[in-house]
């Protein structure tokens, strides 16, 4: 920032602030001559303003006026902030504030510096509403300040005039009861909204005019005379029919439904502690930023601007920034543990172990620190990002000055990111009259007319056409016959991605244009780095930060400033393919062109509101998703009951089955693994693409390294387990049977082991034994060869996960996730724990949900582990899935029944050591009581999961005679084990 006023520097500002929104300017079609010449014409009156305001004292020329016509002179000296973005959970309200800046106030005798908000109007007209939003500034920043703002400053540039406008008390008192209201009726959310207006003049020129008598006509049963625009109304309105109205009434009730579940998460933003809400998994607590770490990039968009690494101040004993549900990409609030929400918005660039870093929109360090001489009435002084000094004096250094001790930041999950009013806008596009699109969809999608298709398809060509199997073949020929849209479903394995792909390079050699979506960043890459090759031109929308490294390198990004008009119509108009995510449809080049096709990638994964907005911008649209399995994420129980979780996929390949084709061959499974879903789901329809695929097995280079982990007679002797009768010396081992190549899948049994119950503790529910047999299989895996980066390790159980990870924590290349988050990945060897494990044969909701369990049964290329209770899954129930597969294990004879001591035969190393089952119950939360970092609450040297520590020879071995003096003597062990890294 700099206190320039001349009319080379305006200019220079100009023209940056005009190649910033070049696409802005395009959009509204004022040419870069037009626009300048505009804003230059208004730089003398700012000229002259500044001459008088801007400066360290007060000038008798720099008058302002209060609401009475009382005056005062005033200058302003500090610039705090632009356009700053405060949310106050204590009077309910957000805002963007022009400027935040430091004045210096003189009336009469009385002189005070204060800090205020500074509201710039273009116009000339003067209107108390602006004095109410200036009034509700003062009030935004006396929380984020923590001071009392009694003024904030109005200014009209086109007529110079400056007003000081007071806090009042009784206007304030009416606004937050007006705010209150309006609050009343977005949290009822019921299908009840305000009254209408009725007034011509505010309704005739209402930007959301169209909206308003949509949702007034289907909602409120709304007419002509009660919109009070009889003639507007019903021309906007005429083609509703009652068909309509239960469409949109039905998917508007389920989306209330799961915004109020939306709407809890953000309350624990302000009513939870970030200690709790870490817990959860979804906040960081007591972060400070990296010294040094913090940077500005220019050249980025505003949203991802400033950048700035995170670490613990204090982290306890295990902590990990890689076990929470804030990942790559993910968007962020950044808040400080004084209260102060929002500093800045942004999302996730890197997460390590210990350090998260970030990038935000906002500027955090040096930010509301308080000066020399600070006093909360009439000397509110801050530092600043621009400062006029006096005459004579340097401009005090701010910007390097930092609080004697660093500022403790929260880092939350942005729940405020979900994009609600887009989907909403979604179903009122669909509603409205003369959109593109909007009346083929309600034709397809509300009143569900059967789709066309020609009776031949279109001939295409593509370089690689011999590559394609049968189902690709089928289902680019389905794509070129169909009229109105077709379905693709991909099996598990089958190359959806592959199959998009070879449809794009048929849809752009008939000279077709496409629009590439899906939910996530990652899935629209993943399809264009397949076309990486074929010198397509594509348009990529959303942020570069958000987009695949590789894909930025041969696709023209939105998201980067261009220079020129015809570089920005070249880049909309005549890129054949456009790629975003289902809820980038707000770019303003869908309001310069419509599409031939729309391909929905993940649409089986997208609720059907969401889905409406990018089919709606082509002629034909192709879905493709397999609806067996993950559904629709949704959060509130209602709302899913209620229907939401049901896809536009599953509901036209249900209603019109005609209408899709199948990818049925894998490349994925080998044949006994793929047995599992294609009996238990698929109706036998999957097949393996190729004869090798079908014997595939794992790579096991070193099996005779398993000795590694086996008893000797004189590791007997010596070992520290007198009550264990039976050792593994390598006759008859479960775990070599488990890991030879030609067990492509096993179900492992744990019911004879007697600690093999689940724990529950609250609504977290963990498994320790499994955990534990997990942990020795995956380093047992290891020692046998198999690469680490070929290992996944899954469960449905956040808890158990968090667990597995804590028995992993040194394994950084072995994959761990949910089902959920397994969906599209795979590995050479997959283990999976069920955790649920009790003698009421209760296997819970996850997994009685046979769409994840589809997906944990379909990500292994060579080899599936599944850990669990037998009896208890058989138990649950005839129809349960995975009662189902039980009896499929059985038949087959692929259950491995684990011998009572199966957790303690084995030696293995510290990858097992050092956490209890009551630990196990807190990796999630906080310690037990009464335990210390890195130390075990209870007696005797136990495993990670409870069990007793085996540990193979090595360089350390502890002599037998002093094995002979620590028995008995458990908290001496304890003491030494923790002296000697564990060798006791």
């Amino acid at each position: 920032m700099a206190n320039k006023w001349d009319s080379a520097f305006l200019g220079s500002v100009i023209d940056k602030a005009m190649k910033k929104h070049i696409e802005d300017l395009y959009t509204i079609k004022v040419s870069f001559n037009d626009a300048r010449e505009h804003l230059l014409s208004k730089m003398t009156e700012l000229r002259h303003w500044a001459a008088d305001f801007v400066s360290s004292w007060p000038k008798p020329s720099a008058v302002v006026q209060g609401r009475n016509g009382e005056k005062a002179t005033m200058c302003v000296s500090k610039l705090l902030d632009v356009e700053e973005h405060v949310w106050s959970p204590m009077y309910g309200l957000k805002g963007n504030i022009d400027a935040t800046v430091q004045v210096t106030l003189k009336q009469g005798s009385d002189t005070k510096t204060l800090t205020v908000p500074f509201e710039v109007k273009t116009g000339k007209n003067v209107n108390t509403n602006h004095e109410a939003q200036t009034v509700l500034y003062n009030l935004l920043l006396s929380d984020r300040y923590d001071i009392d703002i009694v003024y904030g400053i109005l200014y009209y540039m086109e007529t110079s005039l400056t007003k000081r406008i007071p806090a009042m008390r009784n206007e304030l008192r009416h606004m937050i009861l007006q705010r209150n209201r309006l609050a009343c009726y977005i949290r009822e959310r019921s299908v009840e909204l305000p009254p209408m207006k009725k007034s011509k003049n505010d309704c005739g020129r209402c930007y959301a005019q169209t909206s308003c008598f949509i949702y007034h006509k289907l909602a409120d049963d709304g007419d002509g005379e009660t919109s009070g625009m009889k003639d507007k109304f019903d021309d906007v309105v005429k083609h509703l029919n009652p068909n309509h109205k239960e469409f949109f009434l039905k998917w508007e009730d389920l989306l209330t439904k799961e915004e109020k579940e939306s709407q809890k998460l953000r309350r624990e933003l302000w009513t939870m502690v970030s200690t709790e809400r870490e817990k959860l998994g979804r906040c960081f607590a007591d972060v400070i930023i990296e010294e040094g770490s913090a940077s500005e990039d220019l050249h980025t968009p505003k949203i991802n601007r400033f950048h700035y690494t995170f670490i613990k101040q204090n982290p306890a004993s295990g902590f990990s920034f890689l076990e929470s549900q804030l990942a790559v990409g993910e968007p962020i609030v950044v808040s400080d543990e004084q209260g102060h929400f929002a500093l800045a918005l942004g999302f996730v660039t890197s997460v390590r172990k210990q350090r998260i870093s970030v990038a935000v929109d906002r500027r955090l360090h040096n930010a509301r620190i308080r000066q020399a001489g600070f006093n909360e009435v009439n000397n509110q002084v801050f530092a600043s990002i621009m400062e006029v000094a006096p005459e004579g004096a340097k401009p005090e250094e701010s910007q390097g000055k930092i609080k004697d001790s660093p500022i403790r930041y929260r880092l939350d999950k942005d729940e405020f990111s979900n994009g609600m009013a887009l989907v909403r806008n979604n179903l009122v596009q669909v509603m409205a009259n003369g959109i593109f699109g909007s009346r083929e969809i309600r034709r397809l999608v509300v009143d569900l007319v059967p789709p066309r298709f020609k009776a031949v398809s279109t001939q295409y060509t593509i370089a690689d056409q011999e590559s394609l199997n049968v189902d690709q073949r089928k289902a680019i020929e389905k794509v070129m016959s169909a009229k109105d849209y077709a379905l693709v479903l991909g099996m598990p394995g089958t190359g959806k991605t592959t199959t998009i792909a070879h449809i794009i390079r048929a849809l752009i050699q008939q000279k077709k244009s496409v629009l590439l979506t899906s939910y996530t960043h990652t899935a629209v890459d993943n399809i264009l780095l397949k076309l990486k090759k074929d010198n397509i031109n594509i348009l990529r929308l959303g942020a570069p930060a958000k987009v695949h490294p590789e894909v930025q390198e041969f696709a023209v990004l939105a998201g980067q400033p261009m220079d020129t008009f015809e570089e920005i119509r070249s880049a909309w108009h005549d890129t054949p393919v456009v790629a975003t995510t289902c809820l980038g449809i707000s770019h303003p080049v869908f309001n310069e062109r419509t599409f031939d096709y729309c391909i929905v990638d993940e649409a089986s994964q997208i609720t059907l509101p969401i889905c409406l907005g990018p089919i709606r911008m082509a002629r034909t649209f192709v879905l493709v998703g397999d609806h067996n399995q993950l559904p629709p994420l949704v959060q509130n129980e209602e709302a899913r009951v209620g229907g939401l979780d049901v896809s536009l996929f599953k509901l036209l390949s249900d209603t019109y089955p005609d209408s899709v084709v199948n990818l049925e061959h894998q490349y994925r499974m080998s044949e006994d693994i793929m047995t599992l879903s294609n009996t238990l789901i698929y109706q036998g329809r999957l097949k393996c693409g190729t004869e090798q695929l079908r014997f595939r097995t794992l790579d096991v280079p070193n099996m005779d390294a398993l000795r590694r982990h086996h008893y000797d007679a004189e590791l007997f002797l010596a070992s520290n387990h007198p009550s264990q009768t039976s050792f593994c010396t390598g006759a008859n081992c479960w775990m070599r049977e488990l890991l030879a190549p030609q067990t492509r899948v096993a179900f492992i049994n744990t019911d004879n082991i007697t600690d093999s119950r689940e724990q529950a503790k609250g609504n977290r529910i963990v498994n320790p034994c499994e955990a534990r047999i997990v942990v020795q299989l995956v380093e047992a895996l290891q020692t046998v060869g198999v690469p680490a980066n070929e290992i996944g390790v899954m469960t449905h159980y956040r808890s158990q996960l968090s667990l597995l990870k804590h028995g992993l924590r040194g394994s950084n290349s072995i994959e761990m996730h949910t089902a959920d988050r397994f969906q599209g990945r795979d590995k050479e060897v997959v283990i999976l724990s069920l955790v649920r494990s009790n003698e009421a044969c209760n296997i819970g909701d996850l997994l009685k949900d046979w769409r994840r369990i589809n997906v944990a049964f379909t990500r292994a290329k060579t080899k599936l582990l599944v850990v669990g209770s037998r009896s208890t899954l058989k138990g649950s129930g005839n129809e349960e899935m995975l009662a189902k597969f039980i009896s499929l294990m059985e038949e087959r004879a692929w259950i491995q029944d684990l011998p009572p001591d199966a957790m303690d035969n084995h030696f293995f190393n510290d990858a097992a050591t050092h956490v209890t089952a009551t630990q196990a119950m807190n990796v999630a939360g906080k310690r037990p009581a009464g335990s210390s970092p890195g130390k075990s609450p209870t007696k005797g040297s136990q495993t990670r999961f409870g069990g007793k520590e085996n540990r193979p020879p090595g360089p350390k071995k502890a002599k037998i005679g002093e094995r002979a003096i620590l028995k008995g003597k458990p908290v001496l062990r304890d003491i030494l084990n923790d002296m000697m890294d564990g060798i006791y």
